[in-house]
């Protein structure tokens, strides 16, 4: 997401390069490997038996409300809403002491409506926090307020929806060099714990929903990658060791498209998760251009061979119980302002162009979903 800006545009090309890790494709090597596509459309070899993963978008309250061919093109494509902001602190709790559920109410409705699954997008996150919450300063009322926080909008929805990123992004940007831990004020007040305590406040709220742990860069080549797959990987540990509920790890696959997905580690990490009993929800589908060539078709082809490189590595080891993507169309995506290119021009992060045409990647996910176009 954007307020990732300050790590991932700035620190992590660095870290990247300094590891000694850059296996990534280089314009030369895009165009070879996709120099025999006569139509520019890259489409994984896959069995025809597909499995009935469904296509989820994570949609904007904004730009649902204010442009009608946003809201057609997920009930053309989509299976479940996942509303990408409207669930987090800042949106529900802009005054302490009141809850403002009116744009998280109007995605779930138009999804129940629509017969379109839901996924809640997040429980709790260091960022995007209200001033109010920033300014709490002793761990008393930083667990009293999570916790009614996670109880009072996990059962406003109990029985709607079924699946919860509980925590976001609880692991170091580069644990190698600053620990495990993703730096925050819950971090700060509430320690370790503050991971126990948000499980357990949403498993006691609605036994039945399934709870997961979502992060970011869990699928490339590199030591940093596999640190914090190995973080993942013991943070499902420790909760099943305390008896806390945990279904799934949400993989955000913000991948930038000119580094190599480490496909041997992606499939060991799907089936490392599978052993422990969870599953895997690919959550922030989307990606990162600003490296590749300004032609179009160049870099949607380039595009279309990263997501097969990744959907090939999820699928061998899952398959994973859905593929989500941060937004569906170009005209809306936070990569162009984000990861600004230098020749200015946006970014080509999303299955449908900014004139919501579809483009190569929407073929490649309509060669592994069950989807509804």
């Amino acid at each position: 997401m954007a307020n990732l800006a300050s790590d991932r545009a700035n620190s992590d090309q660095f870290l990247f390069e300094r590891d000694g890790s850059a296996q990534g494709l280089t314009r030369r090597s895009v165009l070879g490997g996709i120099s025999a596509l006569s139509a520019g459309v890259l489409l994984p070899e896959i069995s025809q038996a597909k499995p009935a993963v469904p296509y989820g978008v994570a949609t904007q309250i904004e730009h649902f409300r204010d442009d009608p061919v946003y809201r057609a093109k997920l009930l053309q494509y989509c299976d479940n809403i996942v509303p990408m902001n409207a669930l987090k602190w800042a949106s529900l709790r802009h005054t302490e002491g009141k809850f403002d559920f009116s744009a998280a109410d109007q995605l779930i409705e138009f999804a129940e409506q629509n017969k379109c699954g839901t996924h809640g997008h997040t429980l709790l996150w260091y960022d995007y926090n209200p001033d109010w919450v920033n300014a709490i300063d002793d761990a008393k009322t930083a667990e009293k307020v999570l916790v009614e926080h996670i109880e009072t909008v996990v059962d406003r929805y109990k029985g709607r929806i079924p699946t919860w990123d509980v925590v976001n992004e609880v692991i170091a940007h580069d644990p190698r060099w600053f620990g495990q831990w993703r730096e925050g004020m819950w971090l700060k007040l509430l320690g370790p714990a503050h991971v126990d305590i948000a499980f357990r406040a949403a498993a006691r709220t609605d036994p039945n929903a399934e709870l997961i742990i979502n992060d970011y860069d869990l699928a490339n080549w590199g030591s940093r990658f596999n640190k914090r797959r190995a973080i993942m990987l013991d943070l499902v540990r420790h909760l099943q060791d305390q008896n806390i509920p945990v279904h799934g790890v949400g993989m955000q696959a913000h991948l930038y498209a000119e580094r190599e997905v480490d496909h041997k580690q992606v499939v060991k990490f799907m089936r490392d998760l599978k052993a422990l009993g969870v599953d895997v929800w690919v959550s922030e589908l989307d990606f990162i251009d600003w490296k590749l060539s300004a032609d179009h078709s160049v870099r949607d082809r380039a595009v279309a061979q990263v997501a097969t490189q990744f959907l090939d590595a999820v699928f061998e080891g899952g398959p994973p119980r859905a593929v989500t993507t941060w937004g569906i169309s170009d005209r809306h995506t936070w990569i162009t302002n984000t990861f600004p290119r230098d020749d200015g021009l946006s970014s080509r992060a999303l299955p449908l162009d900014e004139n919501y045409q579809e483009k190569p990647l929407m073929q490649v996910l309509r060669g592994y979903l069950a989807m509804r176009a």
